[in-house]
């Protein structure tokens, strides 16, 4: 009998023994699958990380100088064209406005987060003056560069879509300017060429879109949305002058008799 219960331990023993290395080898089997797996999508990751993004393309940053090389000739030189009237250079600009610069971006990331809080009464009344205050804005700021020469310069990836495309801005004075446009580059379709526009400009490292924006919040602050859309229409329609850069936009604008 006690060689029997000797038996019986011993081949019990041995099933535990066949079960721990059996657990082991289920655990280490698990640990590798789970170690395959978290280095796959690593790699894959890893992989969607290093694709080239839309912005880093040869061919796409040609393309978008070649857009600003044609815009910006056309928007900066028509402006310094001699006896031409204000009006006309706003209408001409609207024109170009329209073609080369994505305005309904640049209203929203102009009204920022107030966009959220306005009444939708006050955001009609916003969106319809704004590119016509737009025209008046930019014709104003890029008349006073005085532009003789638009000299395209390197393509500078901006985030995972737009870029920045340097221009040398050289005027009667032989001054020069640095002005750098912020194009977005929009999606492809067959048959058609793929779409380019503007959401910014740096003038001398000073951006207008966040300049714009914050304007705006100052006086939504200061008067709220309804302040701010009769400023815009005082600006549109000519009773406020354009503020010049350099001074504190208070002591620029001023009613016009």
């Amino acid at each position: 009998m006690a060689m029997n219960i000797r038996k019986e331990a011993k081949t019990y023993s041995l099933s535990r023994s066949r079960d721990g290395l059996a657990r082991k080898m289920f655990a280490a089997t698990l640990t590798a699958a789970l170690l395959l797996t978290v280095l796959f999508w690593s790699n894959t990751l890893w992989a969607a990380d290093k694709k080239p993004r839309i912005n880093e393309d040869p061919v796409v940053q040609q393309q978008a100088a070649d857009f600003i090389r044609s815009l910006a000739d056309e928007a900066l030189t028509s402006l310094k064209q001699k006896g031409t009237s204000l009006a006309d250079q706003e209408k001409r600009f609207n024109e170009i406005l329209r073609e080369g610069f994505d305005v309904n971006y640049i209203g929203r990331i102009s009204l920022g987060r107030h966009r959220k809080k306005a009444t939708r009464e006050n955001l009609e009344k916003y969106y319809t003056l704004f590119p016509e205050y737009l025209v008046k804005i930019y014709t104003s700021r890029l008349t006073k560069l005085h532009t003789k020469t638009v000299k395209v310069g390197r393509v500078f990836p901006n985030g995972k879509r737009d870029m920045y495309v340097r221009t040398k801005i050289i005027n009667g004075e032989d001054k020069t300017y640095d002005v750098d446009w912020r194009v977005r580059p929009g999606k492809k379709t067959d048959g058609h060429p793929r779409p380019y526009k503007i959401i910014d400009v740096k003038i001398e490292g000073i951006s207008m879109a966040r300049t714009q924006r914050d304007d705006f919040t100052s006086r939504i602050s200061t008067s709220g949305m309804n302040g701010l859309i009769d400023f815009m229409q005082s600006i549109v329609s000519g009773t406020i002058k354009v503020a010049d850069r350099g001074k504190s936009d208070r002591e620029k604008e001023k009613p016009l008799h």
